[in-house]
């Protein structure tokens, strides 16, 4: 009896060390778990794991000789698409465009697409010219193609977008890790499965499970793309003078405004003669029929005045005649 007892109470001190080494082990992973999960995650996300796991990295980055100073990085786990909107001022468009599009090629991205309009409207004289741009740039190489736009440009407004991703990428990546791991089951089942209803049913789980592991798949290059290469909207325009920035002063405003005026009136009278050169056959045409008529005019009006002229001669000499008459009656 007593060497049975023994034998349970030996059991169960065997079991509880086991489940305690084990219970340990989870709790290691669990934690474990917790603090990469807290890194990937946004921080109104992941709550006080995040704020503990920031503030251990704080504190490790600080040196060895207590300067106080902390070496802030980006995480580059972090999942970021970054959306920039640009518009420009050209006094040149054609130079401007080859060197944004030169750029473009020498950072190693891509125009998406893009719109050139030669407009035939008239602004001060000139034609009205523009062009719409999509462009993706590596994000690391972001600031040096914005540089460029600024050099060969003027750049009238600028805002950017920085969207964070992380956690909806961390998702579908555990997801697709999820159906991955689905999917290697399933095979194992499908290899010892016999009868014929089993593999069917198998086999078309399989192929949804594999359907989902290629939608995943397709969203993780999606996300990639976009954090990979940021986005760049820019719209050009081409003007004669570029805006100016800031409050002038008065005199100042006045001599540009006087110079300006002296441009436009400059601009009407070339404007006039280009109108008049090109318009040369329709105004000889114009001019011709406006002879014509003149001419058929003034006949006509010569015409009338002499047969006027024969009326009052006539009407005068038979007036004479009557009062003649008259007077030798009596």
């Amino acid at each position: 009896m007593k060497k049975r007892i023994g034998i349970i109470v030996a059991t169960v001190m065997s079991a509880a060390i086991v489940l305690s080494a084990c219970g340990g082990a989870n709790s290691a992973s669990s934690d474990n778990y917790a603090v990469t999960s807290s890194k990937n995650a946004a921080p109104e996300e992941a709550g006080g794991v995040y704020d503990v796991a920031m503030a251990t990295e704080e504190s490790a980055d600080y040196n060895g000789e207590g300067s106080g100073q902390a070496d802030f990085t980006p995480d580059p786990t972090r999942k970021l698409i970054t959306t920039v909107n640009i518009s420009a001022e050209s006094e040149n468009l054609d130079d401007t465009i080859s060197k944004v599009t030169g750029k473009v090629s020498e950072l190693g991205g891509y125009v998406e697409s893009s719109n050139i309009y030669n407009g035939s409207k008239y602004n001060s004289g000139r034609e009205v010219r523009n062009a719409d741009f999509t462009i993706r740039i590596p994000a690391e190489k972001l600031d040096s193609f914005i540089d460029t736009i600024e050099n060969a440009s003027n750049i009238t407004s600028k805002s950017s977008n920085v969207e964070d991703v992380t956690l909806s990428y961390v998702d579908i990546e555990s997801k697709k890790n999820a159906l991955l791991a689905e999917e290697k089951s399933l095979l194992g089942i499908l290899e010892s499965a016999e009868k014929i209803e089993d593999i069917l049913a198998v086999q078309e789980k399989l192929a949804d499970v594999r359907y989902q592991i290629e939608s995943a798949e397709s969203q993780l290059r999606t996300y990639d793309n976009k954090v990979n290469y940021s986005t760049v909207y820019l719209g050009l325009n081409e003007v004669i003078q570029y805006t100016p920035s800031g409050e002038k002063g008065a005199f100042e405003r006045m001599g540009e405004g006087f110079i300006k005026s002296l441009k436009s009136v400059g601009n009407g009278f070339k404007e006039l003669l280009i109108w008049l050169v090109i318009h040369i056959p329709q105004l000889v045409i114009l001019g011709i029929i406006a002879f014509i008529v003149v001419f058929i005019i003034k006949r006509n009006n010569k015409k009338i005045a002499a047969k006027r002229e024969e009326m009052i001669k006539k009407s005068v000499n038979n007036t004479s005649k009557e009062e003649t008459e008259g007077k030798d009656g009596k």
